[in-house]
């Protein structure tokens, strides 16, 4: 289908409220640090520093200060620590999301119980905390947030303890985070005998699902994680640096996902920590690597569009809303197939605003003269059109299902109509987003001007486009991608000053730019507003436009 040029309707639809900026109480961090041990192990000087950064991520988060819960040096005995995680966990917002960070020593040790040695994290008082216990106390989370994100900056490694000392003792800017509980563990437990499951495999058979977990980890299990004194850990440098906005949109999608995240972090630690192999480490992703975990700091600000102010446009009367035939931006508009019903005999000119007619006429849609030929090139050799509703796709909670039928897949250009029947398994807010076969932009078909009210009860099949609206196939040839969402809670209305606007079309629209795509990925997948919860359904389809 060919791009719809939309229209910013405010005072019904679903602008009804007023966009509001509030904390987002949905969302929680936690964060331990601890420097200094009751124990033989050596000063961490960059913990400090590391709970400042963690901090600042939580707060890129749309954490707020006030749900954020810090942990150090003696507050952090084992019991304590394992205490404060299951409170953490069993007061965590239904439906909203969770930070979790560590930064201190890390530990492995023969467990006789197992017959293998276990890895862990190095509590204050010199107990340590096992990957079973960790998942056990933040077992709450797995059925009540929406994503659930841990990062721990430490280290599992006795096997490689001799060359991280050799490198601590010749380098007063490196310390080892790694500390041996006893001789004996340490010497038992090297990466040979590394036989435990780690926090991700634990927490999975616990019944956490993969779409809505991430465990970031600064070093793979036969690797050293290095402290800088003064500076904090060099895995949470690097990775606060790309969070915060380093991180490069390598797909073109609008957004940076933590997989992005972790190749800018990589480069970081590679240029921070030259040397051989066995001084090397790694960030490690497990779980949900298509996460995005902040939204507003891909892309430059987009400035709120001024219609936001204007007053309310008059709603036509139009039963049916055909994609219409769009031109080039510098070239005049073609009129409608003349297949559409009632087709006015002469069509407005472009520079002309299409009145409102009350006998069912077909709206001419037409695109405001303003889009650059370089977003053009950018839309055919980026590729990022579709890695951007995919981007959003992958954000959705699996415990939120929604099923579609689509009465025709292939399309006869200016004869057939788009028909879809969608059945979700909770209550929520539909939403539905194309992205036309000429791929020029997105349009948020659904709520529209004339179909604003756009929640759906569960398991009830609604149709859309339904007798109030339809959406008839108008070329070129080519696949239609549509984003099919339903989501627990309304989208956050301010974001849609973010999207483009035209008064001759129902639809809000994006162009396929970086930008837009940006706009529509902050529109779709940002914070909830007020808080509320942020679990979403998402399903991607297509259907062929032929002749």
């Amino acid at each position: 289908m060919r791009k719809l040029i939309s229209i910013l309707w405010i005072g019904s639809l679903f602008f009804t409220s007023q966009a509001i900026a509030l904390e987002n109480n949905s969302r929680s961090a936690l964060i331990i640090g601890i420097s200094h041990y009751n124990g033989p192990a050596a000063d961490l000087m960059g913990v400090p520093a590391d709970i400042e950064m963690a901090k600042d991520i939580a707060k890129a988060m749309d954490i707020p200060d006030k749900n954020i819960t810090i942990m150090r040096d003696q507050e952090a005995t084992k019991q304590n620590v394992l205490n404060t995680l299951k409170v953490f966990s069993q007061k965590a917002a239904d439906g909203g999301r969770v930070f979790i960070y560590f930064s201190g020593h890390g530990t492995r040790y023969f467990n006789p119980f197992i017959n293998s040695c276990a890895e862990g994290l190095l509590t204050y008082d010199y107990e340590s905390i096992s990957n079973a216990e960790m998942a056990q106390a933040t077992k709450p989370l797995n059925s009540s947030v929406d994503k659930s994100i841990l990062m721990v900056d430490t280290c599992h490694s006795g096997g490689v303890l001799n060359a991280s000392r050799t490198r601590s003792a010749s380098s007063s800017n490196l310390v080892a985070k790694f500390a041996s509980k006893d001789k004996s563990g340490q010497e038992v437990c090297t990466p040979v005998n590394y036989k435990t499951r780690s926090l991700f495999d634990e927490t999975k058979t616990l019944g956490a699902l993969q779409e809505n977990v991430v465990f970031i980890s600064s070093a793979r299990p036969d690797e050293v994680s290095w402290d800088q004194p003064g500076l904090g850990g060099v895995a949470t440098q690097a990775l606060k640096e790309c969070l915060l906005g380093k991180a490069a949109d390598l797909d073109s999608s609008g957004a940076v996902s933590l997989e992005e995240v972790r190749q800018c972090a990589q480069t970081i630690m590679d240029k921070k920590v030259p040397g051989p192999i066995q001084v090397a480490s790694h960030v490690t992703i497990r779980g949900n690597r298509n996460l995005i975990p902040i939204i507003s700091n891909q892309t430059n600000p987009i400035a709120p569009d001024s219609s936001l102010s204007q007053a309310p446009v008059p709603v036509s009367n139009s039963p049916i809303i055909p994609v219409s035939t769009i031109k080039p931006p510098s070239k005049p508009v073609d009129p409608p197939a003349q297949t559409a019903v009632n087709n006015p005999p002469n069509p407005p000119p472009q520079s002309q605003p299409t009145k409102p007619i009350q006998e069912n006429p077909t709206t001419q849609i037409v695109k405001p003269d303003t889009k650059p030929h370089e977003v053009e090139l950018e839309v055919i050799t980026g590729g990022g059109a579709l890695a951007a509703l995919k981007d959003i796709e992958s954000q959705a909670n699996p415990l939120r299902r929604v099923d579609i039928k689509i009465t025709n897949k292939n399309l006869k250009i200016n004869q057939d109509y788009l028909d879809l029947q969608i059945k979700s398994n909770s209550d929520g807010y539909l939403y539905l987003v194309l992205l036309g076969s000429d791929k020029q932009s997105f349009y948020l078909l659904y709520p529209n001007k004339l179909d604003e009210k756009n929640f759906i009860k569960a398991n009830q099949t609604i149709n859309i486009p339904n007798k109030a609206w339809q959406i008839r196939a108008a070329g070129p040839v080519g696949v239609d991608n549509i984003l099919v969402l339903v989501a627990d809670s309304p989208r956050n209305l301010s974001k849609l000053g973010m999207l483009g606007s035209d008064f001759n079309s129902p639809f809000v629209y994006s162009l396929n730019d970086l930008k837009g795509r940006s706009a529509l990925i902050e529109y779709l997948v940002g914070k909830s507003n007020e808080g509320k919860s942020e679990k979403f359904s998402a399903k991607l389809l297509s259907v062929n436009e032929v002749k």
